[in-house]
């Protein structure tokens, strides 16, 4: 058997490590690709600078430590290039015979660009790369034609060049995550979320893609594919013996094949896998019933992309939903007994000041138990990106010299900081009430859940800013 050098995957540090966050989850796309790689006969090992808080100089000694690397990988979301473009130098720099790769979606939709923009990168992987990365390994190992790979670019002289683009793997035969890779990470209790007491909190996924169409989402192509039911009781299984009773299906729209989820809560109920569970679902595609039957298989929290609380905003977002399916899905949630997480956006084109308060004032009526309202973000690509290029609405771009989330400038504004006052202005509206003061005290105080404590005041120091 052909004995290949190590494979080494780096989970960057989100630009909020140094803060308090709401989560940390394990990196789910690097265990995948390290669990298809050892499928494949090859060494991977997955170091995640974001959640043991490694500085440069700890990442440095890490790559180190590892010795003899052929291959440095790292994930690239459009938030995190200068992160990365950061970690890319480190490794150049450790490993100057290394092969560097980027994948993820940043690269995947802008693969000349994140050439030009990464000097010390060699390749980009495109796409879902539990098939490519292995291929590409072993003709790195072995020497061979890259041309004749899928989903790969690479500069060949002053030109760029594009392999085919791979079909999506099949993902009922991808082996379950390389979570072993991880065990320091777990044992420490460093993934979390903030709601919860018990560490650590784990992830899956149960289908991959979305087949809706939101002008302003980044998934811009709508392959949807799910596991069978019995699929993904299986690795629950898995993750229940690890000593695990709590995890986030991260998948976009847990509830688009229903049928499937039904199933799923059925097997669950019947083998009293007793686990807690947080699903993202569609308004528009849950009922009585479901939520019923969610939270007798363990659910203790749908999350809901609501985005606003204006009608001829969601229909611009092409939301497909309705206020009142908001509304009523936020109703029914918090009946069935469990926690309605929500997610909003502002400064949408079409929104105003006026719009905003709108929303904010239906968010107050139907009293989510948690909210999360982020100011748009014009990923690549995306239709609301597009359109706000080609109308001069767009401030900066997206590049790894800068920090600066681009965004889209509406006529009412004047500069960013007019937008984060206001976003701050809106969230103390929302959380400096009664009814979510005494809601995150009692998580506090009567549940012993003082990171929670910690983390309010430290949002809080941010809504008084001037």
């Amino acid at each position: 058997m052909k004995v290949y050098p190590t494979i080494l995957l780096i989970n960057p540090r989100a630009t909020y490590y140094r803060e308090i966050a709401q989560k940390c989850y394990p990196p789910l796309n690097l265990l995948y690709l390290a669990a298809s790689l050892r499928q494949a006969g090859m060494n991977a090992i997955v170091i995640d600078a974001n959640a043991m808080r490694l500085s440069d100089s700890e990442i440095r000694s890490r790559i180190n430590e590892v010795g003899d690397v052929s291959i440095v990988g790292f994930p690239l979301h459009s938030e995190m290039m200068s992160e990365v473009r950061a970690l890319t130098e480190i490794a150049r720099s450790a490993l100057p015979k290394a092969t560097i790769v980027l994948g993820g979606p940043h690269a995947t939709a802008l693969p000349d660009d994140t050439l030009n923009e990464y000097p010390d990168v060699d390749f980009i992987l495109r796409g879902e790369c539990e098939d490519v990365f292995p291929a590409f390994a072993r003709v790195c190992a072995e020497g061979g034609d890259y041309s004749s790979l899928h989903g790969v670019s690479y500069r060949e002289g002053v030109e760029t060049r594009h392999c085919p683009t791979p079909q999506p793997p099949d993902i009922s035969r991808i082996p379950f995550p390389a979570r072993d890779l991880l065990d320091q990470a777990y044992r420490e209790g460093r993934y979390y979320s903030l709601m919860i007491r018990t560490r650590p909190v784990e992830t899956m996924l149960t289908s991959r893609g979305c087949p809706f169409r939101c002008s302003f989402c980044y998934n811009t192509k709508r392959t949807y594919r799910f596991r069978a039911a019995d699929d993904v009781f299986n690795e629950l299984v898995g993750i229940h013996e690890r000593g695990i009773d709590t995890v986030e299906i991260v998948d976009d729209n847990f509830s688009v094949d229903r049928s499937r989820s039904l199933e799923l809560f059925g097997l669950l109920k019947k083998e009293k896998l007793r686990m807690r569970f947080r699903i993202k679902c569609r308004v528009d595609s849950v009922d009585e019933e479901f939520l019923l039957r969610a939270r007798d298989a363990g659910v203790y929290q749908v999350s809901y992309g609501m985005e606003s609380g204006v009608q001829e905003l969601l229909d611009a977002m092409r939301k497909g939903t309705t206020v009142e399916q908001n509304a009523k899905a936020c109703a029914m949630t918090k009946a069935a007994g469990m926690a309605c997480h929500t997610s909003w956006i502002v400064g949408f084109p079409g929104d105003t000041p006026e719009r905003i308060w709108q929303t904010v004032g239906f968010i107050r009526s139907i009293a989510p138990t948690t909210v999360n309202i982020e100011f748009l973000k014009p990923y690549p690509f995306t239709e609301v990106y597009m359109q706000a290029k080609e109308k001069g609405m767009l401030v900066n771009d997206w590049t790894s010299r800068s920090e600066a989330i681009p965004w889209v400038k509406l006529q009412w504004m004047k500069d960013k900081c007019d937008v984060e006052h206001l976003l701050r202005r809106i969230y103390r509206s929302i959380y400096l009430r009664p009814r979510y003061i005494w809601q995150f005290g009692s998580l506090a105080l009567l549940e012993g859940n003082m990171l929670i404590a910690r983390y309010a005041l430290q949002q809080f120091a941010k809504t008084i800013r001037n």
